[in-house]
Protein backbone atom coordinates (compact mmCIF):
# COMPACT_ATOMS: atom_id res chain seq x y z
CA UNK A 1 0.00 0.00 0.00
CA UNK A 2 0.84 3.75 -0.68
CA UNK A 3 3.31 4.82 2.23
CA UNK A 4 3.49 8.55 3.05
CA UNK A 5 6.84 10.18 4.21
CA UNK A 6 7.03 11.17 7.73
CA UNK A 7 8.51 14.36 7.17
CA UNK A 8 7.70 18.10 7.00
CA UNK A 9 7.31 20.45 3.66
CA UNK A 10 9.88 22.72 3.18
CA UNK A 11 8.48 25.83 1.16
CA UNK A 12 7.26 22.80 -0.89
CA UNK A 13 10.01 20.39 -0.91
CA UNK A 14 10.12 17.40 1.37
CA UNK A 15 13.81 17.88 3.11
CA UNK A 16 16.64 14.98 2.42
CA UNK A 17 16.53 14.01 5.88
CA UNK A 18 14.07 15.06 9.34
CA UNK A 19 15.56 16.92 11.98
CA UNK A 20 16.38 14.72 14.84
CA UNK A 21 17.82 14.56 18.44
CA UNK A 22 21.86 14.81 17.89
CA UNK A 23 22.34 13.31 21.93
CA UNK A 24 25.02 10.55 21.49
CA UNK A 25 22.33 8.03 22.82
CA UNK A 26 20.31 8.48 18.97
CA UNK A 27 23.42 6.24 17.92
CA UNK A 28 22.81 3.60 20.41
CA UNK A 29 19.63 1.44 18.38
CA UNK A 30 21.43 1.54 15.16
CA UNK A 31 24.49 -0.38 15.94
CA UNK A 32 22.51 -1.83 18.41
CA UNK A 33 20.42 -3.80 15.47
CA UNK A 34 24.14 -4.15 13.31
CA UNK A 35 25.91 -5.85 16.43
CA UNK A 36 22.58 -8.35 17.07
CA UNK A 37 23.03 -9.82 13.61
CA UNK A 38 26.35 -10.13 13.31
CA UNK A 39 26.81 -11.91 16.70
CA UNK A 40 23.36 -14.43 16.11
CA UNK A 41 26.22 -16.79 14.90
CA UNK A 42 29.97 -17.37 16.13
CA UNK A 43 32.96 -15.12 15.18
CA UNK A 44 34.99 -14.15 13.43
CA UNK A 45 32.93 -11.21 12.38
CA UNK A 46 34.13 -10.73 8.82
CA UNK A 47 32.46 -10.34 5.66
CA UNK A 48 32.07 -11.72 2.50
CA UNK A 49 35.26 -12.31 0.34
CA UNK A 50 34.51 -10.44 -2.99
CA UNK A 51 36.24 -10.32 -5.73
CA UNK A 52 35.30 -7.27 -8.68
CA UNK A 53 36.88 -9.05 -12.00
CA UNK A 54 36.37 -8.99 -15.67
CA UNK A 55 39.05 -9.15 -18.38
CA UNK A 56 38.99 -9.78 -21.70
CA UNK A 57 36.56 -12.73 -22.98
CA UNK A 58 33.34 -14.62 -21.22
CA UNK A 59 35.85 -17.67 -21.30
CA UNK A 60 38.77 -15.70 -19.54
CA UNK A 61 36.34 -14.21 -16.86
CA UNK A 62 35.29 -17.67 -16.35
CA UNK A 63 39.02 -19.31 -16.02
CA UNK A 64 39.86 -16.45 -13.85
CA UNK A 65 36.67 -16.62 -11.22
CA UNK A 66 37.14 -20.15 -11.10
CA UNK A 67 40.54 -19.66 -10.08
CA UNK A 68 39.65 -17.34 -7.28
CA UNK A 69 36.42 -19.04 -5.99
CA UNK A 70 39.11 -21.80 -5.39
CA UNK A 71 41.27 -19.55 -3.15
CA UNK A 72 38.51 -18.48 -1.00
CA UNK A 73 36.22 -16.02 -3.08
CA UNK A 74 32.49 -16.10 -1.97
CA UNK A 75 31.24 -13.07 -4.26
CA UNK A 76 31.31 -12.46 -7.59
CA UNK A 77 30.88 -9.10 -9.21
CA UNK A 78 31.34 -9.21 -12.72
CA UNK A 79 33.41 -6.04 -14.49
CA UNK A 80 31.94 -5.31 -18.00
CA UNK A 81 34.10 -2.96 -20.12
CA UNK A 82 33.32 0.18 -21.22
CA UNK A 83 31.32 -0.67 -24.53
CA UNK A 84 28.51 -2.86 -22.85
CA UNK A 85 28.43 -0.75 -19.55
CA UNK A 86 27.60 2.14 -22.21
CA UNK A 87 25.46 -0.01 -24.22
CA UNK A 88 27.19 -0.65 -27.12
CA UNK A 89 27.86 -3.88 -28.72
CA UNK A 90 31.53 -5.06 -29.23
CA UNK A 91 31.57 -4.70 -33.31
CA UNK A 92 29.92 -1.10 -33.11
CA UNK A 93 32.54 1.28 -34.13
CA UNK A 94 32.79 3.33 -31.20
CA UNK A 95 33.22 -0.09 -29.07
CA UNK A 96 36.72 -0.17 -31.39
CA UNK A 97 40.01 -0.72 -29.18
CA UNK A 98 38.00 -0.86 -25.64
CA UNK A 99 36.73 -4.36 -26.32
CA UNK A 100 37.42 -6.47 -22.92
CA UNK A 101 40.06 -3.89 -21.87
CA UNK A 102 38.59 -2.41 -19.05
CA UNK A 103 36.27 -5.24 -18.11
CA UNK A 104 34.88 -8.61 -19.43
CA UNK A 105 33.09 -8.03 -23.20
CA UNK A 106 29.22 -9.26 -21.83
CA UNK A 107 26.68 -8.55 -25.18
CA UNK A 108 24.53 -11.89 -24.82
CA UNK A 109 23.20 -13.80 -22.19
CA UNK A 110 25.19 -16.50 -23.66
CA UNK A 111 28.39 -14.09 -22.98
CA UNK A 112 26.48 -14.15 -19.70
CA UNK A 113 25.97 -17.77 -18.96
CA UNK A 114 29.94 -18.55 -19.90
CA UNK A 115 31.19 -16.05 -17.47
CA UNK A 116 29.32 -18.02 -14.80
CA UNK A 117 30.21 -21.61 -16.40
CA UNK A 118 32.71 -22.85 -13.99
CA UNK A 119 31.37 -21.13 -10.94
CA UNK A 120 30.16 -23.09 -8.64
CA UNK A 121 27.08 -21.70 -7.64
CA UNK A 122 25.77 -23.76 -4.54
CA UNK A 123 29.59 -22.54 -2.63
CA UNK A 124 28.45 -19.23 -3.70
CA UNK A 125 27.50 -16.27 -1.88
CA UNK A 126 26.63 -13.83 -4.10
CA UNK A 127 26.62 -12.80 -7.93
CA UNK A 128 26.21 -9.22 -10.19
CA UNK A 129 27.42 -7.02 -12.69
CA UNK A 130 28.17 -3.65 -12.96
CA UNK A 131 26.36 -2.02 -15.34
CA UNK A 132 24.76 0.63 -13.94
CA UNK A 133 23.07 2.91 -16.59
CA UNK A 134 21.74 -0.76 -17.95
CA UNK A 135 20.64 -2.40 -14.71
CA UNK A 136 17.30 -4.02 -16.55
CA UNK A 137 19.78 -5.64 -19.30
CA UNK A 138 22.12 -6.75 -16.24
CA UNK A 139 19.81 -7.69 -13.69
CA UNK A 140 17.44 -9.69 -16.35
CA UNK A 141 21.59 -11.60 -17.05
CA UNK A 142 21.74 -12.80 -13.45
CA UNK A 143 18.56 -13.68 -12.95
CA UNK A 144 18.02 -15.77 -16.20
CA UNK A 145 21.31 -17.55 -15.59
CA UNK A 146 20.43 -18.13 -12.01
CA UNK A 147 17.14 -19.61 -12.60
CA UNK A 148 18.56 -21.90 -15.30
CA UNK A 149 20.81 -23.14 -13.16
CA UNK A 150 18.51 -23.54 -9.97
CA UNK A 151 20.66 -21.35 -7.99
CA UNK A 152 17.67 -18.62 -7.06
CA UNK A 153 19.37 -18.75 -3.09
CA UNK A 154 22.32 -16.81 -4.75
CA UNK A 155 22.06 -13.24 -3.46
CA UNK A 156 22.02 -10.32 -5.80
CA UNK A 157 25.29 -7.52 -5.46
CA UNK A 158 24.28 -5.76 -8.59
CA UNK A 159 26.04 -2.57 -9.07
CA UNK A 160 22.85 -0.71 -10.38
CA UNK A 161 23.35 2.95 -9.52
CA UNK A 162 22.81 5.15 -12.35
CA UNK A 163 22.32 8.48 -11.21
CA UNK A 164 26.40 8.58 -9.52
CA UNK A 165 27.12 8.06 -13.56
CA UNK A 166 26.00 11.96 -14.47
CA UNK A 167 28.59 13.45 -12.41
CA UNK A 168 30.98 10.96 -10.95
CA UNK A 169 31.84 8.30 -13.94
CA UNK A 170 29.93 9.35 -17.27
CA UNK A 171 28.10 6.32 -18.70
CA UNK A 172 25.38 7.51 -18.22
CA UNK A 173 22.81 6.68 -21.20
CA UNK A 174 19.12 8.54 -20.80
CA UNK A 175 18.27 11.12 -18.59
CA UNK A 176 18.16 11.54 -15.02
CA UNK A 177 14.60 10.90 -14.55
CA UNK A 178 14.87 7.79 -16.88
CA UNK A 179 17.67 6.40 -15.58
CA UNK A 180 15.87 6.48 -11.95
CA UNK A 181 13.10 4.63 -13.57
CA UNK A 182 15.37 1.94 -14.84
CA UNK A 183 17.16 1.54 -11.50
CA UNK A 184 14.14 1.27 -9.47
CA UNK A 185 12.28 -1.17 -11.72
CA UNK A 186 15.62 -3.39 -10.56
CA UNK A 187 14.23 -3.01 -7.01
CA UNK A 188 10.71 -3.45 -7.86
CA UNK A 189 11.62 -6.80 -9.79
CA UNK A 190 13.44 -8.23 -7.24
CA UNK A 191 11.09 -7.09 -4.48
CA UNK A 192 8.30 -9.21 -6.50
CA UNK A 193 10.12 -12.43 -7.33
CA UNK A 194 11.55 -12.70 -3.90
CA UNK A 195 15.26 -12.21 -5.02
CA UNK A 196 17.41 -12.19 -1.90
CA UNK A 197 20.50 -9.76 -1.86
CA UNK A 198 21.23 -6.45 -2.96
CA UNK A 199 19.37 -5.31 -6.27
CA UNK A 200 21.20 -1.71 -6.22
CA UNK A 201 24.26 -1.04 -4.66
CA UNK A 202 24.25 2.98 -3.87
CA UNK A 203 28.19 3.97 -4.32
CA UNK A 204 30.14 6.83 -2.66
CA UNK A 205 33.31 5.49 -3.93
CA UNK A 206 33.29 6.91 -7.76
CA UNK A 207 32.15 10.48 -6.40
CA UNK A 208 35.13 10.44 -3.54
CA UNK A 209 37.65 8.94 -6.61
CA UNK A 210 36.22 12.03 -9.17
CA UNK A 211 37.45 14.29 -6.41
CA UNK A 212 34.59 14.80 -3.93
CA UNK A 213 36.33 13.21 -0.78
CA UNK A 214 34.74 10.01 1.35
CA UNK A 215 32.45 12.79 3.53
CA UNK A 216 30.78 14.66 0.34
CA UNK A 217 31.04 11.22 -1.79
CA UNK A 218 28.53 9.71 1.51
CA UNK A 219 25.81 12.56 1.58
CA UNK A 220 25.67 12.18 -2.25
CA UNK A 221 25.23 8.53 -2.28
CA UNK A 222 22.42 8.95 0.55
CA UNK A 223 20.99 11.71 -1.39
CA UNK A 224 20.46 9.07 -4.15
CA UNK A 225 19.63 6.47 -2.31
CA UNK A 226 16.76 8.61 -0.98
CA UNK A 227 15.67 9.03 -4.91
CA UNK A 228 15.54 5.64 -5.48
CA UNK A 229 13.69 4.92 -2.07
CA UNK A 230 11.43 7.92 -2.83
CA UNK A 231 10.57 6.53 -6.44
CA UNK A 232 9.78 3.15 -4.98
CA UNK A 233 7.42 4.70 -2.54
CA UNK A 234 5.27 6.50 -4.68
CA UNK A 235 4.59 3.22 -6.28
CA UNK A 236 3.15 1.47 -3.50
CA UNK A 237 6.15 -0.40 -2.36
CA UNK A 238 6.90 -1.07 1.61
CA UNK A 239 9.75 1.43 2.27
CA UNK A 240 11.07 -1.48 4.42
CA UNK A 241 11.20 -4.02 1.48
CA UNK A 242 12.55 -1.36 -0.43
CA UNK A 243 15.75 -0.72 1.74
CA UNK A 244 16.31 -4.82 2.12
CA UNK A 245 17.14 -4.98 -1.25
CA UNK A 246 19.80 -1.88 -1.51
CA UNK A 247 23.58 -1.91 -0.81
CA UNK A 248 25.76 0.76 0.40
CA UNK A 249 29.16 1.11 -1.28
CA UNK A 250 31.46 3.51 0.98
CA UNK A 251 35.12 3.97 0.79
CA UNK A 252 38.06 6.24 2.04
CA UNK A 253 41.59 5.17 0.48
CA UNK A 254 44.11 6.22 2.76
CA UNK A 255 43.06 7.11 6.58
CA UNK A 256 42.41 3.58 8.81
CA UNK A 257 40.36 5.26 11.37
CA UNK A 258 38.07 7.36 8.46
CA UNK A 259 37.71 4.31 6.73
CA UNK A 260 36.15 2.63 9.63
CA UNK A 261 34.63 5.54 10.51
CA UNK A 262 32.88 6.12 7.38
CA UNK A 263 31.46 2.41 7.61
CA UNK A 264 30.42 2.95 11.26
CA UNK A 265 28.46 6.12 11.04
CA UNK A 266 26.48 4.97 7.40
CA UNK A 267 24.78 2.78 9.25
CA UNK A 268 23.70 5.23 12.34
CA UNK A 269 22.65 8.10 10.00
CA UNK A 270 21.38 5.32 7.30
CA UNK A 271 19.49 3.96 10.52
CA UNK A 272 18.13 7.49 11.10
CA UNK A 273 16.54 8.24 7.15
CA UNK A 274 14.69 5.18 7.31
CA UNK A 275 13.11 6.04 10.73
CA UNK A 276 12.55 10.21 10.21
CA UNK A 277 11.57 10.48 6.65
CA UNK A 278 10.05 6.85 5.82
CA UNK A 279 8.79 5.94 9.82
CA UNK A 280 10.58 2.24 10.10
CA UNK A 281 11.08 1.60 14.30
CA UNK A 282 15.00 0.78 14.39
CA UNK A 283 14.07 -2.79 15.71
CA UNK A 284 12.06 -3.13 11.93
CA UNK A 285 14.69 -1.70 10.31
CA UNK A 286 16.51 -3.95 7.57
CA UNK A 287 20.29 -3.84 8.46
CA UNK A 288 22.35 -1.66 6.12
CA UNK A 289 24.63 -4.13 4.01
CA UNK A 290 27.97 -2.04 3.37
CA UNK A 291 30.51 -2.95 0.96
CA UNK A 292 33.87 -1.93 0.58
CA UNK A 293 37.06 -1.95 -1.60
CA UNK A 294 40.13 -2.20 0.00
CA UNK A 295 42.45 0.02 -1.75
CA UNK A 296 44.69 2.92 -1.20
CA UNK A 297 47.24 5.36 -2.78
CA UNK A 298 48.12 2.81 -5.18
CA UNK A 299 51.64 3.50 -7.23
CA UNK A 300 52.18 2.18 -10.44
CA UNK A 301 56.31 2.69 -9.79
CA UNK A 302 56.51 0.73 -6.46
CA UNK A 303 53.43 -1.97 -7.06
CA UNK A 304 54.85 -4.10 -4.43
CA UNK A 305 54.38 -1.27 -1.59
CA UNK A 306 50.47 -1.31 -2.72
CA UNK A 307 50.44 -4.75 -0.72
CA UNK A 308 50.93 -3.31 2.49
CA UNK A 309 48.71 0.13 1.51
CA UNK A 310 46.08 -2.80 0.58
CA UNK A 311 46.20 -4.99 3.75
CA UNK A 312 45.75 -1.67 5.96
CA UNK A 313 42.69 -0.84 3.99
CA UNK A 314 41.59 -3.74 4.44
CA UNK A 315 41.76 -3.66 8.33
CA UNK A 316 39.90 -0.71 8.09
CA UNK A 317 37.13 -1.62 6.55
CA UNK A 318 36.72 -4.50 8.73
CA UNK A 319 37.38 -2.70 12.00
CA UNK A 320 33.73 -0.60 10.35
CA UNK A 321 32.05 -3.82 9.65
CA UNK A 322 31.29 -4.01 5.82
CA UNK A 323 29.48 -6.84 5.09
CA UNK A 324 31.06 -7.23 1.58
CA UNK A 325 34.51 -6.87 1.23
CA UNK A 326 36.54 -6.53 -2.29
CA UNK A 327 40.81 -5.99 -1.85
CA UNK A 328 42.39 -4.09 -5.50
CA UNK A 329 44.95 -6.57 -6.46
CA UNK A 330 48.91 -4.66 -6.07
CA UNK A 331 49.31 -4.12 -10.38
CA UNK A 332 46.47 -2.61 -10.30
CA UNK A 333 48.01 0.65 -11.49
CA UNK A 334 49.57 -0.89 -13.91
CA UNK A 335 47.08 -3.19 -15.77
CA UNK A 336 44.36 -5.53 -15.31
CA UNK A 337 45.42 -7.72 -12.25
CA UNK A 338 47.54 -11.06 -12.94
CA UNK A 339 45.85 -13.73 -11.48
CA UNK A 340 48.73 -13.99 -8.99
CA UNK A 341 47.62 -10.41 -7.89
CA UNK A 342 44.15 -11.06 -7.61
CA UNK A 343 44.47 -14.41 -5.41
CA UNK A 344 46.95 -12.39 -3.14
CA UNK A 345 44.10 -10.39 -2.94
CA UNK A 346 41.77 -12.62 -1.33
CA UNK A 347 44.13 -14.21 1.06
CA UNK A 348 44.60 -10.51 2.13
CA UNK A 349 41.41 -10.73 3.19
CA UNK A 350 41.87 -14.22 4.74
CA UNK A 351 44.98 -13.29 6.62
CA UNK A 352 43.47 -10.36 8.00
CA UNK A 353 39.87 -11.93 9.10
CA UNK A 354 42.14 -14.78 10.81
CA UNK A 355 45.29 -14.70 11.57
CA UNK A 356 45.18 -11.77 14.19
CA UNK A 357 42.46 -11.30 16.26
CA UNK A 358 41.62 -8.30 14.99
CA UNK A 359 37.18 -9.30 14.67
CA UNK A 360 36.83 -11.67 17.48
CA UNK A 361 34.97 -9.15 18.95
CA UNK A 362 32.42 -6.76 17.77
CA UNK A 363 33.11 -3.78 17.07
CA UNK A 364 36.32 -3.75 18.08
CA UNK A 365 36.88 0.00 17.57
CA UNK A 366 34.03 1.33 20.14
CA UNK A 367 34.90 3.57 22.95
CA UNK A 368 38.26 4.33 21.34
CA UNK A 369 38.68 8.37 21.83
CA UNK A 370 40.42 8.93 18.44
CA UNK A 371 37.13 7.11 16.72
CA UNK A 372 34.48 8.83 18.97
CA UNK A 373 36.39 12.48 17.51
CA UNK A 374 36.49 11.32 13.81
CA UNK A 375 32.93 9.75 14.28
CA UNK A 376 31.64 13.44 15.33
CA UNK A 377 33.60 15.03 12.32
CA UNK A 378 32.01 12.78 9.92
CA UNK A 379 28.69 12.83 10.68
CA UNK A 380 28.60 16.38 10.74
CA UNK A 381 30.37 17.04 8.01
CA UNK A 382 27.64 14.62 5.92
CA UNK A 383 23.98 15.59 7.48
CA UNK A 384 25.22 19.63 6.55
CA UNK A 385 26.23 17.92 3.16
CA UNK A 386 22.67 16.51 3.05
CA UNK A 387 20.91 19.56 3.96
CA UNK A 388 22.80 21.55 1.92
CA UNK A 389 21.67 18.60 -1.18
CA UNK A 390 17.94 19.50 0.06
CA UNK A 391 18.45 23.16 -0.53
CA UNK A 392 19.53 22.34 -3.88
CA UNK A 393 16.65 21.17 -4.72
CA UNK A 394 17.78 17.12 -3.98
CA UNK A 395 19.24 14.54 -6.19
CA UNK A 396 18.08 14.74 -10.20
CA UNK A 397 17.37 18.68 -10.00
CA UNK A 398 20.97 18.50 -8.17
CA UNK A 399 22.46 16.92 -11.09
CA UNK A 400 20.60 19.09 -13.30
CA UNK A 401 21.38 22.65 -12.08
CA UNK A 402 25.05 21.43 -11.48
CA UNK A 403 25.09 21.69 -7.91
CA UNK A 404 26.54 18.20 -7.70
CA UNK A 405 29.71 18.75 -10.03
CA UNK A 406 30.69 22.06 -8.36
CA UNK A 407 30.66 20.49 -5.27
CA UNK A 408 33.19 18.05 -6.23
CA UNK A 409 34.98 20.11 -8.27
CA UNK A 410 34.96 22.18 -5.56
CA UNK A 411 36.92 19.88 -3.22
CA UNK A 412 38.75 18.09 -6.42
CA UNK A 413 42.52 18.16 -5.89
CA UNK A 414 42.50 18.21 -2.29
CA UNK A 415 44.07 14.82 -1.50
CA UNK A 416 46.84 16.06 -4.42
CA UNK A 417 47.64 19.39 -2.71
CA UNK A 418 47.77 17.52 0.67
CA UNK A 419 50.50 15.64 -1.09
CA UNK A 420 52.60 18.77 -2.50
CA UNK A 421 52.46 20.12 1.15
CA UNK A 422 53.13 17.50 3.22
CA UNK A 423 50.12 17.48 5.04
CA UNK A 424 49.47 14.07 3.68
CA UNK A 425 52.34 11.44 2.70
CA UNK A 426 52.97 9.00 0.39
CA UNK A 427 55.72 6.46 0.83
CA UNK A 428 58.05 6.49 -1.91
CA UNK A 429 56.68 10.24 -3.25
CA UNK A 430 58.29 13.09 -1.52
CA UNK A 431 59.30 10.55 1.45
CA UNK A 432 61.77 7.79 1.35
CA UNK A 433 62.24 7.88 -2.30
CA UNK A 434 64.08 4.83 -3.61
CA UNK A 435 65.18 6.11 -6.96
CA UNK A 436 68.66 4.80 -6.58
CA UNK A 437 67.01 1.35 -6.42
CA UNK A 438 65.35 1.47 -9.95
CA UNK A 439 63.14 -1.73 -9.99
CA UNK A 440 62.92 -2.47 -5.99
CA UNK A 441 59.52 -3.23 -5.08
CA UNK A 442 57.56 -3.71 -8.93
CA UNK A 443 57.35 -7.15 -8.71
CA UNK A 444 57.31 -9.99 -11.26
CA UNK A 445 53.13 -10.26 -11.89
CA UNK A 446 52.17 -10.30 -15.65
CA UNK A 447 48.51 -9.93 -16.55
CA UNK A 448 49.02 -8.90 -20.52
CA UNK A 449 46.25 -9.45 -23.03
CA UNK A 450 46.35 -9.89 -26.47
CA UNK A 451 43.53 -6.94 -26.48
CA UNK A 452 43.25 -6.89 -30.47
CA UNK A 453 42.26 -10.30 -30.27
CA UNK A 454 39.76 -10.08 -27.58
CA UNK A 455 38.36 -7.62 -29.92
CA UNK A 456 38.35 -10.14 -33.16
CA UNK A 457 37.01 -12.57 -31.13
CA UNK A 458 34.26 -11.10 -29.45
CA UNK A 459 33.10 -9.49 -33.07
CA UNK A 460 32.66 -12.57 -34.42
CA UNK A 461 31.48 -14.35 -31.51
CA UNK A 462 28.57 -11.67 -31.95
CA UNK A 463 28.17 -11.43 -35.37
CA UNK A 464 27.38 -15.40 -35.56
CA UNK A 465 25.00 -14.78 -32.30
CA UNK A 466 22.98 -12.45 -34.84
CA UNK A 467 22.78 -14.68 -37.77
CA UNK A 468 21.69 -17.90 -35.79
CA UNK A 469 18.96 -16.62 -33.83
CA UNK A 470 15.09 -16.08 -34.93
CA UNK A 471 15.30 -12.63 -36.36
CA UNK A 472 11.45 -12.35 -36.32
CA UNK A 473 11.09 -13.38 -32.12
CA UNK A 474 13.89 -11.32 -31.76
CA UNK A 475 11.67 -7.99 -33.25
CA UNK A 476 8.82 -8.74 -31.19
CA UNK A 477 10.74 -9.33 -27.96
CA UNK A 478 12.51 -5.22 -28.57
CA UNK A 479 8.95 -4.20 -29.57
CA UNK A 480 7.77 -5.57 -26.49
CA UNK A 481 10.87 -3.96 -24.03
CA UNK A 482 10.20 -0.34 -26.48
CA UNK A 483 6.53 -0.71 -25.24
CA UNK A 484 7.67 -1.11 -21.76
CA UNK A 485 9.39 1.69 -21.68
CA UNK A 486 6.48 3.76 -23.59
CA UNK A 487 4.42 2.89 -20.54
CA UNK A 488 4.73 1.68 -17.08
CA UNK A 489 5.68 -1.68 -17.06
CA UNK A 490 8.81 -3.01 -15.63
CA UNK A 491 11.56 -3.13 -17.79
CA UNK A 492 13.50 -5.89 -16.28
CA UNK A 493 10.63 -9.22 -17.92
CA UNK A 494 10.50 -7.75 -21.00
CA UNK A 495 14.47 -7.39 -20.94
CA UNK A 496 14.91 -11.16 -20.09
CA UNK A 497 12.42 -11.96 -22.53
CA UNK A 498 14.80 -10.39 -25.09
CA UNK A 499 17.67 -11.69 -23.72
CA UNK A 500 15.99 -15.14 -24.10
CA UNK A 501 15.09 -14.99 -27.61
CA UNK A 502 18.84 -13.51 -28.79
CA UNK A 503 18.45 -9.55 -28.64
CA UNK A 504 22.01 -8.17 -27.90
CA UNK A 505 22.48 -5.89 -25.04
CA UNK A 506 22.62 -2.71 -27.68
CA UNK A 507 19.58 -3.88 -29.39
CA UNK A 508 17.62 -3.70 -25.53
CA UNK A 509 18.89 -0.38 -24.88
CA UNK A 510 18.13 0.88 -28.54
CA UNK A 511 14.64 -0.31 -27.87
CA UNK A 512 14.83 0.96 -24.30
CA UNK A 513 15.84 4.53 -25.90
CA UNK A 514 12.86 4.94 -28.76
CA UNK A 515 10.69 3.84 -25.92
CA UNK A 516 11.42 6.42 -23.56
CA UNK A 517 11.65 8.96 -26.79
CA UNK A 518 8.62 8.03 -28.42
Amino acid sequence: MQHEHVSTANDGKVPIRARYDDSPTTAEPALKAWSDSRIATPGPFRPRFMVYSGLGSPTMTAERLAVLQEVGAESFLLAADLPSQLGFDPDHELAHAQVGRAGVSCATLADFATICARLDLAAADSVGMLQNSLGHVALGMVHSVLSDRDARHVKLVMQNDPLKEFTARGTEIHTPAQALRIAADCVAFAIDEDMPGAALTVCSNHYDVAGAGPLLAVAFAFGNAIAYMDELVGRGYEPAAIAGKLMFFLNERSDLFVEASVFRTARILWSEILRDRYGIPVAEQPVARLMGYAHGLESAEEPLVNIPRVTLSVLGSMLGGVDYLCATGYDEALRIPSADAAALAVRTMQVVAYEHGTLTTIDPLAGSAKLRAVDEHVMSKVRAELDRLAEAGGPLEAIENGYIAGRIDDNRGARQEQLRTGERLMVGHGVFDAKARAGWFAGKSSGEIDFAEVERDAVARVTEHRRRRDAGLVDRALEAVEAAAAGTENLVRPSIEALRAGATSAEIVAATREGFEG
